[in-house]
């Protein structure tokens, strides 16, 4: 109970203080991620998100990825610097066998901490590249 009252007075004095959000309550409207999925070297895929703006922003992104109904990579608020239009969030290279089911659960949250892209993307990998889901 007292950790509950700890916690929900730090976020009131955050808001308060200006910590969260703009200095006068109001936020810019969220960004918008486009997923791209490409071959890499080898059987490696590549994903990258590409945000709707050129203006460098910070992102936190929670993600996972199966190859074959198996976790080959789990990853919970790992911070991307610098990213634009031109400069997407890239997730670590995925080694995948021609048709092998990818599943990639991806969750993007914005400096505020708003959900601003979140998805589920299943494919066969080959070199079709089939998106299913």
């Amino acid at each position: 109970m007292a950790l509950t009252c700890l916690v929900g007075a730090v976020v009131v004095a955050a808001l308060v203080s200006g910590c969260l959000g703009e200095p006068d309550g109001s936020l810019p409207p969220p960004v918008e991620f486009t997923p791209e999925v490409t071959g890499g070297a080898g059987d490696d895929l590549v994903l990258r998100y590409y945000p709707n703006t050129t203006e460098p922003a910070s992102y936190s992104v929670t993600f996972e990825i199966r190859v074959a109904w198996e976790v080959t990579d789990a990853v919970a608020g790992q911070v991307f610097s610098g990213i634009s239009a031109t400069d997407p969030i890239e997730l670590p290279p995925v080694p995948a066998e021609p048709g092998d089911e990818v599943s990639v659960q991806v969750t993007i949250f914005d400096e505020y901490g708003r959900i601003v892209h979140t998805e589920t993307t299943t494919f066969l990998a080959g070199e079709g590249l089939q998106v299913t889901t």
